[in-house]
């Protein structure tokens, strides 16, 4: 995990040997923690809410969305008007990508008009050749890039560290695409950018194609659509990145935090440290 590797020295006796599926299988949370929203924002979503994509994988008849965040910009050329926007998201949702089209856009499904009922909303820009950077298959992770506007309309690339143990057993917040139709509350809502909120609450070690690796367990709420997107600390900053599932009837896996609280199911993270990792190899500080 390189040099930030001391940063998931963090729970004594809290790991657990999983081994899980693909985000696309993600946890249902306990009744107590039902909920994604869109309003009432806290100031560490503000901060990251438009530096977050959705992933859209198109089709003629169907359609396929996960989630990614921005995490920097190159100019093509000196003086040039247009730029490479870097993003990270799911590496199974670009692998898994065989339909016709595949853009970013900030958001899916935005009202015709806007709060005043008159204007013609404007449609959000699509970052079309979409083209990866990296794959990380440890991790399950890409990088990709898109080419567009200098002048882009977009927020700050989510600053990434490598001491996640700094949200250990505090706050965190995800933001992403969760689908609606896996999630009785929500099916008569559109597919929109939500955000959850949980904690940061152990490690588990995962396995994926054979590689062990370490992940941090969060109680964040997460759906299919929601892999790639960011978790954050209080202040905005990167804490990991929603990967794999666990505790679900279909997967039989679960990481109980407390005993007593059976239906304490997890969304599982990529950590910091590894997303700073796959960045730096790809030159991206």
């Amino acid at each position: 995990m390189g040099r930030g590797s001391r940063a998931i020295n963090l729970k004594r006796g809290a790991r657990l040997i999983l081994s899980i599926g693909l985000a696309c299988v993600l946890s249902l949370p306990s009744s107590a923690d039902e909920g994604f929203f869109v309003g009432n924002k806290p100031a560490a979503v503000r901060r990251i809410w438009p530096s977050v994509y959705a992933f859209v994988c198109e089709g003629r008849r169907d359609s396929y969305t996960a989630t990614a965040f921005f995490v920097g910009r190159k100019q093509v050329a000196r003086n040039a008007k247009r730029g490479d926007y870097y993003f990270m998201t799911a590496g199974h949702a670009i692998e898994e990508c065989k339909r016709r089209r595949r853009y970013l856009v900030e958001n899916l499904n935005r009202p015709r008009f806007e709060k005043d009922g008159i204007t013609v909303a404007r449609r959000p820009p699509r970052l079309r050749r979409v083209r990866v950077v990296a794959l990380d298959n440890v991790y399950d992770m890409a990088l990709v890039r898109a080419e567009a506007s200098m002048r882009l309309p977009i927020g700050e690339p989510v600053p990434v560290d490598d001491r996640c143990d700094r949200a250990l057993h505090r706050v965190v917040y995800a933001v992403g695409f969760p689908g609606v139709k896996k999630r009785r509350s929500l099916r008569r809502k559109r597919e929109v950018k939500r955000w959850s909120k949980g904690q940061f609450v152990g490690l588990g070690i995962a396995d994926f194609r054979g590689a062990e690796a370490t992940y941090i367990a969060s109680s964040v709420d997460s759906l299919p659509g929601s892999s790639g997107g960011p978790v954050v600390d209080e202040r905005g900053v990167l804490v990991g990145v929603v990967a794999k599932g666990a505790a679900g009837a279909d997967n039989k896996f679960r990481y109980d935090v407390d005993p007593k609280k059976p239906n304490d199911w997890q969304t599982f993270l990529v950590p910091c440290d590894a997303v700073l990792g796959i960045l730096q190899r790809a030159g991206l500080e």
